[in-house]
């Protein structure tokens, strides 16, 4: 397989993994009466640990009103709370609640079926030689997005 083949078989599990995994996503973000920037904000925190209020204007695309307006519902829904920043009261950090943690939990659950179908189609061999080539995709990218985040002199 050449490098061609190669980049259009990445688009392309990229693509129909985003379809697939982003209905099951939004299903539940619905069910659980959350918007889908709501949950994009919970697994962010999930995934990153604490942030900065602000951080979310970034992420979101919103300005820092909406989204200290976002976090303070999500607050509200004791889904994450807000402490001041250790080294700096200015800066409010937003943490996920243990209700927040289950919410995730069930997300990352409800969106593991299709994958869980998938991998059940496949050999033994076919799922060892598919978690090889993801695990190195995924270091490979985790790479990237470090030198990406990097401060550039």
């Amino acid at each position: 397989m050449d490098e061609r083949e190669a980049t259009q078989a990445v688009l392309d599990w990229a693509a129909i993994f985003m379809q697939l995994s982003m209905h099951d996503f939004t299903r539940h973000a619905r069910g659980s009466g959350l918007s889908l920037a709501q949950m994009i904000v919970l697994m962010h925190l999930h995934h990153r640990g604490s942030c900065e209020v602000m951080s979310f204007g970034d992420l979101m695309q919103v300005s820092p009103a909406g989204a200290s307006q976002m976090v303070e519902r999500l607050v509200q829904q004791g889904l994450v709370q807000r402490s001041e920043a250790p080294d700096d009261r200015r800066v409010r950090l937003v943490y996920l609640t243990e209700a927040g943690q289950r919410v995730v939990a069930e997300s990352i659950r409800a969106r593991q079926g299709w994958v869980e179908a998938l991998l059940a189609a496949l050999t033994a061999e076919q799922r060892s030689a598919v978690g090889g080539v993801l695990r190195m995709l995924t270091e490979q990218a985790l790479a990237l997005e470090a030198r990406s985040d990097a401060p550039h002199a």
